[in-house]
């Protein structure tokens, strides 16, 4: 499924030479301008978040939509700055205690919600190296952009790409479990239409991304859901979930992952960024 990408290098190279030069309030400032002329000339994106608002009840005004797009925006910032000043950034942690008890390794179940990123680049704890697995899909400029900025953690968390296909990423993940290690996989997006779980969300049945629940059930791992939820300027929450695997199929351990997510979602409804058509 393509998700089509907002923003250029350049625009990013200018925001961060900003925040050298003048610091985080005046780029935040700038960023709610931004946001606004998103706002105003990326009608498309409105649409496809309409029936995202019409299951939550809530009226997606212009006002809620420019909110959406301001909290993403600040999203992408933030991912970068922490990278340059990770202590700009404050994470407040919520059961952090089972996210450091993944000492044999498991598998982290991320969403598309809030600034992941952001608590990546600033993660820090005493815990087994951590493998993201994701399609770098970022344009070229972008992505070269980010790989200059090196955060201090880098040999902590590593990334395996699935641009270098299927059979090579299955390689690498069962290598990271068998050495105990951790797994951190997306899992409310589907990636590949062959391998999906169908779940209730909002009410409706959608189908998300299999492969973190299917490695987890094969591998009989720690699963743990891990949402980054803005709480105000600069500062995050990081909430860790616990899904224990024993006694239960395969599409239970997926819909009981939805149903935290479908519950954190419905206290911050402007931070998921699955900016096209969920329901359709």
């Amino acid at each position: 499924m393509g998700v089509k990408q907002y923003g250029n290098a350049l625009g990013h190279k200018i925001i961060i030479s900003l925040y050298k030069i003048f610091g985080y309030k005046l780029v935040s400032f700038i960023l709610n301008f931004v946001a606004f002329y998103y706002a105003l000339f990326a009608p498309s994106v409105r649409k496809s978040l309409q029936s995202y608002y019409d299951k939550l009840q809530i009226e997606l005004t212009f006002w809620v939509y420019y909110k959406h797009i301001r909290f993403f925006a600040y999203s992408i910032l933030d991912r970068f700055i922490s990278r340059i000043s990770k202590d700009e950034i404050v994470f407040v942690r919520e059961n952090r205690e089972v996210f450091v008890s993944m000492q044999e390794g498991g598998v982290v179940l991320l969403s598309h919600i809030g600034g992941w990123a952001t608590a990546a680049h600033s993660l820090n704890a005493n815990i087994p190296p951590m493998h993201m697995v994701m399609r770098e899909a970022q344009k070229d400029k972008i992505k070269r952009l980010e790989r200059d900025k090196k955060r201090a953690n880098e040999s902590i968390v590593k990334v395996i790409d699935l641009n270098d296909g299927a059979i090579a990423a299955n390689i690498q993940i069962a290598n990271v479990l068998m050495n105990k290690e951790i797994v951190a996989m997306m899992a409310d997006r589907v990636t590949d239409s062959s391998k999906t779980v169908d779940v209730i969300f909002l009410g409706e049945k959608v189908q998300i991304n299999k492969n973190p629940f299917d490695i987890a059930f094969r591998f009989q791992k720690k699963l743990v859901a891990t949402f980054v939820v803005s709480e105000k300027m600069k500062e995050y929450k990081i909430i860790f979930r616990e899904i224990k695997l024993e006694n239960k199929s395969l599409e239970e351990i997926a819909q009981e992952y939805m149903n935290i997510l479908e519950n954190i979602i419905k206290i911050y409804p402007n931070q998921w960024y699955n900016f096209y058509d969920f329901f359709n």
